[in-house]
């Protein structure tokens, strides 16, 4: 049939149905161009301000609880400074998770630290001024 086919398409039937699918396809396709660039653009912003903490996340790793309480001042004022400037990462959620990564690598470092290598049990077994003044 040669009728006008007003059936599927959105436009009101002003375009014929093929060039209907190819601009629907160009306009989705655009809407995912502007999604990876903007996702990409938040990666590279994460990696920038992730990347400044860097070297006050190393001490969590590799350094005793002294050097943690040493560096944690600078720690947290670069973590405000990313909650300020930050365009991407400075949402609540992300801040809570970053704190929660830190805390949590603090207790570990310290329970590394009071443990050596014994086993958990054993630490009810310790005398505790043994470890207050590490």
């Amino acid at each position: 049939g040669g009728g006008v086919d007003n059936g599927g398409s959105r436009g009101g039937g002003t375009l014929p149905k093929g060039r209907q699918t190819v601009f629907n396809t160009l306009r989705r396709w655009k809407h995912i161009d502007i999604a990876i660039t903007e996702a990409f653009n938040e990666a590279k912003d994460n990696v920038k301000y992730l990347t400044t903490l860097e070297k006050f996340i190393e001490p969590l790793y590799a350094g005793t609880p002294l050097q943690i309480i040493d560096t944690l001042p600078a720690l947290m004022n670069s973590v405000k400074m990313i909650h300020t400037i930050a365009r991407y990462y400075n949402t609540s959620e992300r801040m809570t998770n970053l704190f929660t990564k830190i805390t949590n690598q603090m207790i570990t470092n310290c329970k590394q630290c009071i443990l050596k290598d014994d086993d958990v049990h054993s630490l009810w077994m310790k005398n505790p001024t043994h470890h207050s003044s590490s």
